[in-house]
């Protein structure tokens, strides 16, 4: 009976740690974007997108996305700007790193899974290719 008490309170508490960045960061996640030409903020039309969905936006601006492992393809197009495509990796975040390190290989496959391990930089300047 003892050992069934004991195995219960384990698997309780170890699942307290599955999935931490899943809880701690939560499914999607501000990018913010800007297109430059020679140090110049450039206004333009751009659709990021992954394997979860798409979201319109202008830049400069912020883009609310969801999380992956996938990349998340930025696409621009303004009135003095030709369309170009960008695409931006994720990578792994504190808490799935956490998760791994901890031993939490369920919590990690968690976040794996939904892709919440996972996040693409806060920050992304882009140097308009044509204007070089």
């Amino acid at each position: 009976m003892k050992i069934m008490i004991k195995a219960s309170f384990l698997f309780f508490f170890s699942t307290l740690l599955t999935g931490c960045a899943s809880l701690l960061d939560g499914d999607t996640q501000n990018v913010h974007i800007r297109l430059m030409c020679k140090n110049i903020n450039l206004s333009a039309t751009c659709v990021a997108s992954n394997d979860l969905g798409s979201w319109r936006f202008y830049s400069p601006g912020t883009v609310v996305v969801k999380r992956d492992y996938s990349s998340l393809n930025i696409s621009c197009r303004g009135s003095s700007v030709p369309r170009f495509n960008l695409n931006v990796m994720p990578l792994p975040t504190w808490a799935f790193t956490g998760n791994i390190v901890a031993g939490g290989l369920v919590g990690a496959a968690v976040d794996v899974y939904n892709g919440t391990g996972f996040a693409y930089p806060e920050n992304v300047e882009i140097s308009n290719p044509a204007c070089n």
